[in-house]
């Protein structure tokens, strides 16, 4: 079968025969006919067709972005929700974007070289990230963490062949032994380079060159509410400015773990830094210099206990295994639709993979240590559980508005 494309461009017209896109379509619409699906099934067999790639050239580190959407439940007939698999990236993270930003951002300003040894302040993902990137272009790296971190995680920057060191946890976030500010003493030794995540504008920035973009293509610029967590900001800030812009009626909402700072300070404007909380790299105690909190349209509180339940549902029905942050953000999404009365297409994100959490939130006998409990009887009769709070615009700080 062959199809006839006529083309007025004369550029568009060299483009397509430079690309093969003729025999492309055609090739494509050959297996459709055979297949012959219903029309509701069309998209997605074509879809299919065209996932089925032939080897993608470059090696699998130059694989970050482009990540499946996929739906996952959503209690409300009216509203879709639709997560963004980041675990799917290289390292198994969405910190593979900022990673990859960062260093393309500082080699091209003159600030990474031969002999760098890059320095990072990290709750895991970006240490990874950043390890990865580092030994394949050479570089020496030294990731800070604490003593929340995972071994997983841990091991992993290893793996990459990065230096690790492990601070403590508990300690408030102008201590000298607090991880990042041991990172911020290392980064003053010659030839480092600070990769400063939390106030570093190339963050914020990585995500808007790619996540934002991606995200409206995906829902073909359907998208109503766009909903993550925060740790550094730089997913919020610089997918929601992105999304905004392209239709400023997007509704950008931050979740947050029960314990961090930063649904205090969104109806504050001042906090009085965080408390325990268990899921890793999200939330924080103190605010970073990425976040933009005039992007946020509502924060939304969600407790230990529902976000690792939701978790284990989303690997159990969906066949997701997916990290804590994850299980937060489909918890607030979720409880965001909840609220809406009309038609509404939720973006949410799930940042990593669970295989980095194997020894945590999928381990029983270490959720029972830390006080959570999934069956139904105890699910709700424990101190990591706390009902879900929405904060929406009208307790907004005036000074964040």
């Amino acid at each position: 079968m062959s199809i006839r494309v006529d083309l007025v461009n004369s550029a568009d017209a060299a483009y397509a025969e430079e690309v093969g896109l003729p025999e492309v379509v055609s090739n494509m619409v050959e297996e459709v006919l055979q297949k012959k699906p219903e029309r509701t099934e069309l998209a997605e067999v074509m879809g299919n067709i065209l996932g089925a790639q032939p080897p993608a050239p470059g090696k699998f580190l130059k694989r970050v972005g482009n990540t499946p959407l996929v739906e996952v439940p959503s209690p409300n007939p009216l509203v879709k929700i639709y997560a963004k698999c980041e675990f799917m990236n290289p390292t198994g993270s969405i910190k593979d974007r900022i990673a990859e930003h960062i260093l393309n951002t500082a080699e091209k300003d003159g600030k990474v070289k031969k002999g760098t040894t890059v320095i990072a302040a990290s709750s895991g993902n970006t240490g990874s990230a950043i390890a990865m990137a580092c030994s394949t272009r050479g570089y020496k790296c030294k990731i800070f963490t604490n003593k929340k971190c995972s071994e997983e995680k841990i091991n992993a920057v290893k793996a990459y062949g990065g230096e690790i060191v492990v601070g403590p946890t508990g300690v408030p976030a102008d201590h000298p032994d607090h991880y990042q500010n041991l990172a911020i003493a290392a980064a003053q030794e010659p030839n480092t380079f600070d990769v400063d995540q939390y106030d570093n504008a190339a963050n914020p920035e990585a995500y808007y060159l790619s996540l934002g973009p991606e995200i409206w293509e995906q829902t073909r610029g359907e998208v109503t509410h766009f909903i993550a967590a925060g740790s550094t900001g730089g997913t919020i800030t610089g997918t929601g400015r992105y999304l905004k812009e392209r239709n400023s009626k997007v509704q950008v909402i931050l979740a947050d773990p029960h314990g961090s700072c930063f649904s205090d300070y969104y109806v504050d404007g001042t906090h009085n830094g965080a408390t325990s909380f268990l899921v890793e790299g999200v939330g924080k105690d103190s605010i970073p210099g990425a976040m933009d909190f005039k992007v946020v349209d509502y924060a939304i509180q969600i407790s230990d206990s529902q976000a690792i339940k939701t978790c284990h549902n989303l690997s159990q029905e969906d066949g997701m295994l997916v990290g804590g942050s994850s299980g937060l953000n489909v918890a607030a999404a979720q409880e965001v639709a909840k609220t809406l009365t009309t038609p509404s297409v939720i973006v949410t994100i799930c940042p990593d993979t669970g295989l980095k959490y194997l020894s945590k939130y999928y381990n029983f006998e270490w959720l029972e240590s830390q006080g959570v409990f999934l069956d139904e009887d105890r699910f709700r009769d424990t101190k990591r559980w706390a009902e879900p709070l929405i904060h929406g615009p009208e307790k907004k700080h005036a000074s964040l508005r």
